[in-house]
């Protein structure tokens, strides 16, 4: 596979007509001038089946990183509050974190990272992000009011996250017990009396075995400033519309820089298929209960992708913590944090305590 175009080769793209910059209008293969409304066809420079081409894993970790996955040049500003590394256009001096809204006030700097295999462009607007936005918010009891105002305002950010992808073949050896459920019947006290009582009991057994599976695209996030739990629950993404790296589909918006090295997000991947191999594993014992002593776990045909994927990002300051909310610009799907308004929340007690009060006061007279 060619070369992608680097990441930090992400200065401004300008429109021929008007020399004003170009941004990717989501749900499309064109770049828009905002100043002049031409707009401009991103025709593919590969071909589309090179976004789904999986990399050798063991060469990326035994050999040199440039040998493994394309590096370029990225213009890097690294937030001085949350410590989020942020690729943007060179010429940009000053701006506000995407991930916790202080102010960065310094020129980003020419680093070498590697460039991502693919991207998943922007699909959703902006405005169609704030109103499932706010379509969430409005489900949210005891939000405080001025966080809902705040799904009308204009400060979502459009920003790509970095992802691993992990494919394996699994081979499992395994040693447990099987357990089989049996009845007794016993005499025992039941009410003072003494009664006949069927008690379950169970016989365990040793256990042992194989198993295998293959594992594709297990989905790791490269990215360390916002919490993997909300981050997971923005999937299913929709990965077969992956496309070839193409720094047209980031014009306009901003990319978080990988802060995951490639073995550590193998780690976790590892962590994820252990999980169904655990499951696998306890239907393979059989019996009516498992106990599992260990499992021995050998890996091959491993490869990865790293891909860029996008989300509409918004901050949200109460009291003195950041509060963040991610809308997946695919799909619509919005998780995040969420503060809890006191007011309401004593408002509501009180309410309730006046129900009770007139319930049993209604119920004495009767």
């Amino acid at each position: 596979m060619q070369p992608s175009t680097p990441i930090s080769d992400m200065e401004n793209v300008i429109c021929p007509n008007c020399g004003a910059s170009l941004s990717y209008k989501p749900g499309t293969t064109q770049l828009v001038c905002e100043h002049c409304g031409s707009s401009f066809e991103i025709k593919a420079e590969g071909l589309v089946q090179d976004a789904q081409i999986e990399h050798d894993l063991t060469a990326a970790l035994t050999g040199s990183w440039q040998t493994a996955q394309q590096e370029g040049q990225a213009y890097v500003v690294k937030c001085p509050a949350c410590g989020a590394e942020t690729a943007m256009e060179k010429n940009i001096f000053s701006d506000e974190c995407a991930f916790c809204g202080s102010p960065i006030t310094v020129a980003p700097e020419a680093r070498s990272i590697a460039n991502p295999q693919a991207v998943l462009p922007f699909k959703l607007e902006k405005q169609a992000a704030s109103t499932e936005f706010s379509t969430w918010l409005h489900k949210l009891w005891f939000a405080p009011n001025a966080l809902k105002k705040r799904a009308s305002s204009d400060r979502f950010n459009g920003i790509y996250l970095p992802f691993w992808t992990y494919d394996a073949n699994t081979e499992s050896g395994y040693q447990g017990e099987r357990g089989e459920h049996y009845y007794e019947t016993v005499r025992q006290m039941v009410n003072g009396r003494e009664e006949n009582v069927r008690v379950m009991k169970t016989r365990w057994y040793p256990a042992s075995g194989r198993v295998s599976r293959t594992f594709d695209d297990i989905l790791i996030t490269a990215s360390r400033v916002l919490p993997k739990k909300f981050l997971n629950l923005l999937e299913p993404w929709d990965l077969p519309n992956l496309v070839p790296f193409d720094h047209r589909y980031l014009s306009g918006f901003k990319a978080e820089v990988s802060q995951v090295p490639i073995q550590e997000g193998f780690n976790e991947a590892k962590q994820v298929m252990g999980i169904a191999i655990q499951q696998d594993v306890r239907q393979n014992i059989g019996g009516d209960e498992q106990r599992v002593h260990s499992i021995q776990t050998q890996y091959s045909a491993t490869t990865y992708k790293y891909l860029l994927l996008p989300v509409w990002l918004s901050v949200y300051r109460y009291g003195d913590k950041i509060y963040r909310f991610v809308v997946n610009a695919r799909t619509g799907e919005v998780h995040g944090e969420r503060p809890y308004s006191a007011i309401k929340i004593i408002l509501a007690i009180l309410v309730a305590l006046v129900v009770l009060t007139v319930l049993i006061y209604i119920s004495g007279q009767n």
